[in-house]
């Protein structure tokens, strides 16, 4: 996964498991030895200097408005139940709006409001930030296949500043990762 915001460009591999938990692994110069690791209902960071790893929220920024939660796991259909829907437009296409509530408190986001088109492709999703009357929103790319399973290419983070942060997906591969990449260290 490549994160830039225009100024800054990062390269993070992302580890998922069927069940939710997520390990994104830092790759670029500055964030190497950085991980960020989803248990559960649990985030933490994990910092090469750090004796102990740092508990952190979804909302915590990894680069711009892309925040840990936006990277490790953003499953709507998990996450997410269906409080109202209506036919809208999104992104120059037809779309329903889906407004939704989280389904657990540990969600990042306590509502968001999702356009997905007509063949189910998530197009535009925005989500309330603390203390901004406006919401962060994700403008997302196109669909493509890997390995015979459709896939998102990519995203762009919008924060209510006009900040962005693209987030680009490559190399989707099916992978069996060992169970001790979910696993907390033990303190140095």
């Amino acid at each position: 996964m490549l994160l830039e915001d225009g100024k800054l460009s990062q390269r993070w591999k992302v580890l998922a498991r069927a069940n939710g938990d997520a390990r994104v692994e830092g790759l670029s110069e500055k964030e190497q030895g950085r991980t960020v690791l989803l248990l559960g209902e649990q985030m933490w960071l994990l910092l090469p200097t750090a004796k102990r790893p740092v508990k952190v929220t979804p909302q915590q920024r990894l680069l711009g408005p892309a925040a840990g939660g936006d990277i490790a796991r953003s499953r709507f259909a998990e996450d997410y139940a269906i409080a109202s829907s209506q036919l809208d437009e999104a992104e120059g296409k037809e779309a329903t709006r889906l407004d939704l509530v989280a389904k657990r408190p540990s969600t990042s986001y306590r509502t968001a409001r999702l356009w997905v088109a007509a063949d189910g492709t998530p197009l535009r999703a925005n989500s309330p930030c603390p203390r901004a009357k406006t919401a962060k929103t994700v403008h997302f790319d196109a669909s493509g296949s890997a390995q015979g399973v459709r896939v998102l290419k990519g995203m762009t983070v919008e924060d209510p500043g006009g900040a962005r942060t693209r987030i680009g997906f490559a190399r989707w591969t099916p992978a069996h990762p060992e169970e001790g990449q979910f696993q907390l260290p033990e303190p140095k």
